[in-house]
C-alpha cells in the first residue's frame, strides 16, 4: 500500500463499521488521507434520526459522529489490522450551541489522527453545518481487530 492509498474502498470502509442500519451515521466519505478524513453524516433532519431525543438534536450527541469518522479512518487504512474502535474517552470538547436546528445543509465531520498504536487511537474531530462549527474535541478509541 502506497502513502495515501486506502486498504479498502470508501464504501467498504463504511461497511466494515460495527454500526449498521440507522446507527451508521456516516453517509459517505468525501476524502481521506493517511491522517485525515472528511465525511458527510446521514440526514439529521428526519424525525427518527437515532441521536434525537423527543425530536430534539442536542449538540452533545454529535460526538458520536466524530467517533464514527475516526473508526472509518482506521478501517480505510487497515491501521494495524484494526477495523473497529470503542469510544473510551473524550477530551477538550467544545460546543458553539446546545441544539442543532433544522437545516437543509449536511453535517460535515472532519477527523485528524493524533496518535495510533495497536491498542489506542486518538483523533481530533469537528462537526460543522453551513460552515459553522457545532462541536469539536478529541476522541480516544480502544482498537479491536476485526476477528476478536
Amino acid at each position: 500500500m502506497h502513502q495515501g492509498e486506502t486498504a479498502v474502498s470508501f464504501q467498504d470502509g463504511l461497511n466494515r463499521m460495527p454500526h449498521q442500519g440507522a446507527m451508521r451515521l456516516i453517509k459517505r466519505v468525501v476524502i481521506a488521507t493517511d491522517t485525515h478524513i472528511h465525511c458527510v453524516a446521514s440526514d439529521h433532519n428526519v424525525n427518527d434520526y437515532p441521536l434525537r431525543l423527543n425530536g430534539t438534536l442536542f449538540s452533545v450527541t454529535l460526538v458520536e459522529l466524530g467517533a464514527q469518522a475516526a473508526a472509518v479512518h482506521t478501517s480505510l487504512y487497515n491501521i494495524a489490522n484494526n477495523h473497529t474502535g470503542l469510544l473510551i474517552g473524550l477530551k477538550k470538547v467544545e460546543f458553539t450551541k446546545n441544539v442543532v436546528g433544522e437545516t437543509s445543509q449536511n453535517l460535515d465531520i472532519y477527523a485528524d489522527q493524533i496518535h495510533f498504536d495497536a491498542d489506542v487511537a486518538l483523533y481530533s474531530f469537528c462537526v460543522r453545518s453551513e460552515e459553522q462549527e457545532i462541536v469539536k474535541g478529541q476522541a480516544m478509541l480502544q482498537m479491536k481487530v476485526e476477528n476478536e
